[in-house]
């Protein structure tokens, strides 16, 4: 389905109403006048469009593509090249067209000849183009036009004539005309190219005329709305523009004046070259036949045909096509180019300083903030002179009846009762049966999945090429192999809250913890930690084991984010951007911890990425249902994660509000998809959700015990009291913190705090950039989604939080940050790249750069290694930090923790039956994680004691020999157990956080 076909499904449909609801009123209505010739005139393909432009009027009028479209200016040519339009699409002057003589059919030029200074040249080569008796359809302002301009009307009625002038010439010049004639002096032109005229007609009124003036003021809001969302009209809907229809109507309904203010010619050529001048009386089309022709979608019945024999048609157009050298169109001049690379450097300089005075000492979060927001702007500028816009196809929707159900479909309710069956397995304590309940969910997904699908028998097979297939195999290999080394030592320990997620695996294991749609510790759900279990069901309780899941998880992520971020942004994006998240520090830390939030950035990647791969494709597509439900499915799969199930939502809301706004078109083309996905999100989530609606506390309880809000800890009136600011203020400030946590705020969370910024200072620089580059794109969903991403998380995990920020929350946008430096390096790559071309050729880009043997060479694979061979720096750079730096100067985790994993690893290492006493409260117990954990041969109120105070009386111990462990705060009592146990030994054991971490009396009788 094309535009025209979308627009009608919004309200009624006629050719004023498709062009209000696409572009501004003064264009809309004479657009909509010069369509109806287009319905009421024949024109035999092969067309060549003349001065497409965006092709949008092509869009609006013809029901097939066109042949082939030409304009000098690129930027609109690139949205002419996008609309699907034209077969193709070229840059070139109109006196130099790349055609072979006598090639096309028909021609046509609206409201474009008047901009042309030295019309003549383009008229002949338009002939030299086109076949015999082929017909030349023009469409543009007369000499009425100029004379009838409602300022100047106003001006001459005032007796200012010289104003009036005036403003005739201030309206041409703004408008571009390089001339506005009459029929005579078109048709001595046209003759002296060959064409004689077969028709002419003056069209659309003074009154016309004056509203299209008085557009040109109301059209400021829409042009300021198309500069920032790439829509001229963001509410196609009757109800917005039913005014400005009203107001119109009458313009476009009008009989065609004989002194109408614009010229309407139906020429045909005659001859190679100039016929004697020829100009029959004016036959206008009267408004009946036009809408006849625009209901039946057939033209006016014309007189025939001259009998010329027509010239011989060339059927390979392509090989001609290819111009010649001295036939290029002109281009801009290469200072174009070196005016870009100064913007780039630019705004490459202002995030520099930007993130040195982050990274400063003391850091300078205002200086920050403001070289940010000046590197913005160049880059604003540089994206503006090439700023990207298209028009896609969009399709119609409507509720079907019951009958037109597909019978399949009817299986959804059964997959959302097999999904309510898995939690009902699980749901009484004391009966629960895992194995069933997930083998319940699964058929429900798989049944769900089916009735969902559109049978597509004949559809080819969905592929992925060995080459990309190996890449992501070979980036998924590395970055496994490299957090997988050392992975028991660095971190040197293991801390409390992998400990405890370590706990209620070993849960799972002894059967104690059945429920897989439940949550766990501090309300993580259980899901993730079955997968946690299996090393630590074979391996023990070892720190190893409840690692070893999340390095595989990673890499998944790596490869993951090369696979989107190429069908998103392009090879060279994905690529880079997998090679700076595989060294990331940040990333790498969390792919060794025996943690959860691993997770959470693989899940939502997954997620984000299927929905950007089925945005980005025809509704109509091959398997484009099947790519909807797996994304359905994965932003369910998000429920079962942390941070994840809490940031997703509040990004997928924002994409959906945006994408109403911004891309309407495919919103509703993708309608019956998104229902789909929908019903997929629901299945999967679905056993969860009923646990959180048993359990209605359970979801919020960390929001709660954490957020900032009334009804939370109240933190932000609290600090708004004590720092006397305004809460908006606060909150502002509490943003900016979170916001610049990657770029050099320090890290509270106890699961790192590497002393440095999450990002080093390359990746930090490019993602800034990237992140403008989104913003400025938001417009494109890929992009849309991208900036959406670290936004959510920033907001949701960061400024609504307590003691923000914490990187273990925001680990979930690191594919995010890769994938916004990835691009932003390859934007200044190309930037690079255009001035090395040459200025009179299309410039190559990086976006799809993939070396071979035949382009060895080129300037393109030249470029793209350099960028390759600096994300690898970069990434080494993190790699050298983590395993030079991070082991030795670190805050990970804490003294308590320390003293936990050193005295787990005292206790394990003894040979035989012992008893100890823990000399540690207040400050530690024996229930810290860490020790039911890693302990093996000793247990809580078995043979391992808390003494609580110097009072109280250490339990019965079951053992002969037994040890006695004192923390520093509580030493003095070691004077008298020696007392007690006299003949013992005493052993101090210290740490990296304290020396001693505690000491410890051995005694064996």
């Amino acid at each position: 389905m094309n535009e025209p076909e979308f627009l009608a499904a919004t309200t009624q449909d006629d050719l004023l109403w498709r062009q209000l609801k696409s572009i501004p009123a003064f264009r809309a209505i004479l657009r909509a006048v010069e369509a109806r010739f287009y319905f009421g005139v024949e024109l035999p393909g092969p067309t060549l469009d003349v001065g497409c432009g965006d092709g949008h009027f092509s869009q609006m009028v013809f029901q097939r593509k066109i042949e082939a479209g030409i304009d000098p200016w690129w930027n609109p040519l690139t949205k002419g090249q996008k609309s699907g339009m034209y077969d193709l699409a070229l840059q070139a002057m109109g006196d130099k067209l790349p055609f072979p003589d006598g090639h096309f059919a028909s021609a046509f030029s609206n409201s474009v000849l008047e901009h042309i200074p030295d019309i003549q040249p383009v008229l002949n080569e338009t002939n030299r183009v086109m076949q015999m008796n082929g017909r030349f359809l023009i469409t543009m302002p007369s000499h009425h036009f100029t004379q009838n301009l409602g300022g100047a009307t106003f001006l001459a009625r005032l007796g200012l004539p010289g104003l009036a002038d005036a403003y005739r010439r201030f309206f041409n010049r703004i408008a571009r005309h390089a001339h506005t004639d009459s029929a005579e002096v078109w048709a001595e032109r046209l003759a002296a190219a060959g064409f004689s005229i077969e028709r002419w007609q003056y069209y659309f009124s003074k009154k016309a005329l004056w509203a299209l003036e008085w557009g040109h003021i109301q059209g400021l809001p829409s042009a300021i709305m198309h500069a920032i969302t790439g829509h001229w009209i963001v509410a196609p809907w009757e109800s917005s523009l039913r005014r400005t229809e009203r107001w119109l109507r009458p313009f476009y309904d009008e009989p065609f004046p004989e002194d109408g203010t614009c010229l309407l010619i139906v020429a045909r050529k005659q001859a190679n070259g100039p016929i004697p001048v020829q100009l029959p009386p004016a036959r206008p089309f009267t408004i009946e036949e036009l809408e006849t022709a625009v209901a039946s979608h057939q033209p006016i019945a014309t007189e025939p045909e001259p009998t010329s024999e027509p010239e011989p048609q060339t059927d390979d157009l392509l090989p001609a096509v290819s111009p010649q050298p001295q036939e290029e169109p002109a281009a801009k001049p290469a200072t174009a180019n070196w005016f870009s690379i100064a913007l780039g450097i630019l705004s490459l300089l202002a995030a520099m300083m930007g993130q040195l005075a982050l990274t400063g000492d003391p850091p300078n979060l205002a200086s920050g903030r403001r070289w940010f927001f000046y590197s913005a702007l160049p880059l604003l500028l540089l994206l503006w002179r090439s700023r990207p816009a298209g028009l896609g196809a969009a399709q119609s929707w409507r509720l079907p009846s019951l009958g037109q159900i597909p019978r399949r479909r009817w299986l959804f309710p059964l997959g959302l009762l097999l999904a309510i069956l898995a939690q009902s397995a699980v749901g009484v304590p004391g009966s629960e049966r895992p194995l069933l309940s997930i083998l319940l969910w699964l058929a429900g997904i798989g049944l769900s999945f089916y009735a969902w699908q559109d049978a597509q028998p004949d559809a080819p097979p969905l592929i992925i090429s060995r080459r990309t297939l190996g890449t992501a195999v070979f980036l998924f290999l590395v970055a496994l192999v490299v957090r997988l080394v050392n992975l028991s030592h660095n971190p040197f320990m293991l801390n409390g809250i992998e400990a405890s997620l370590g706990l209620n695996s070993l849960q799972i294991i002894r059967g104690q913890l059945q429920n897989p749609f439940a949550t766990a510790w501090l309300t993580n759900p259980t899901l993730p930690l079955y997968f946690m279990a299996l090393p630590i069901s074979i391996l023990g309780p070892t720190t190893l084991a409840v690692r070893l899941v999340s390095p595989f998880v990673g890499a998944a992520t790596v490869a993951a984010t090369y696979l989107f971020g190429k069908r998103l942004f392009g090879n060279m994006a994905g690529l880079l951007a997998a090679i700076l998240l595989l060294g990331s520090h940040f990333h790498l830390h969390y792919s060794r911890l025996g943690m959860t939030n691993i997770w959470d950035g693989l899940l939502m990647l997954l997620a984000l990425g299927a929905i950007g791969v089925a945005w980005q494709r025809p509704s109509t597509a091959p398997h484009q249902r099947t790519i909807w439900l797996w994304a359905g499915g994965l932003v369910g799969l998000n429920a079962y994660a942390f941070t994840s199930s809490r940031v997703l939502p509040v990004v997928l809301i924002a994409w959906f509000v945006l994408s109403l706004l911004l891309d309407w078109k495919s919103f509703r083309a993708q309608g019956w998809h998104l229902l789909a996905a929908l019903g997929m999100t629901l299945v999967v989530a679905l056993p969860l959700l009923l646990f959180y609606n048993n359990n209605p506390t359970i979801f919020m309880e960390r929001a709660n015990a954490l957020g900032i809000l009334p009804g939370q800890t109240n933190w932000l009136a609290g600090e708004a009291a004590r720092t006397g600011m305004s809460q908006t203020a606060v909150l502002w400030q509490q943003f900016w913190q979170s916001a610049l946590a990657f770029n050099g705020i320090p890290d509270n969370s106890p699961a790192y705090r590497p002393l440095i910024p999450l990002l080093t200072f390359g990746p930090a620089v490019l993602m800034v950039l990237g992140f403008f580059l989104a913003l400025f794109r938001v417009r494109q969903n890929n992009h849309r989604l991208l900036l959406l991403w670290p936004l959510g998380t920033i907001i949701v995990a960061g400024m609504l939080l307590i003691e923000s920020p914490q990187s273990h929350r925001l680990v979930v946008a690191t594919p995010a940050l890769a994938l916004l430096a990835a691009i932003a390096l390859v934007t200044l790559g190309n930037l690079l790249l255009a001035t090395a071309h040459a200025t009179d050729e299309t410039p190559p880009t990086l976006n799809e750069w993939q070396p071979t043997t035949g382009n060895w060479r080129s300037h393109t694979v030249h470029a793209g290694l350099i960028l390759v061979a600096l994300v690898l720096i970069f990434s080494l750079n993190d790699l050298a930090f983590y395993y030079g730096r991070f082991p030795t100067n670190n805050q990970f985790a804490d003294t308590n923790t320390e003293i936990a994993y050193e005295m787990a690893n005292y206790l394990n290492n003894l040979d035989g039956d012992w008893t100890a006493y823990l000399y540690g409260p207040p400050i530690l117990y024996v229930d810290f994680p860490t020790l039911p954990y890693l302990l093996t041969d000793f247990q809580a109120g078995a043979n391992l004691f808390n003494v609580d105070s110097p009072e109280s009386e250490r339990a019965p111990a079951p053992t002969a020999n037994q040890i006695f462990i004192f923390l520093p705060q509580r030493q003095a009592e070691l004077v008298a157990v020696e007392q007690a146990f006299p003949g013992g030994t005493s052993q101090q054991v210290n740490g990296r956080y304290a020396a001693p971490l505690f000491t410890v009396y051995q005694y064996q009788p």
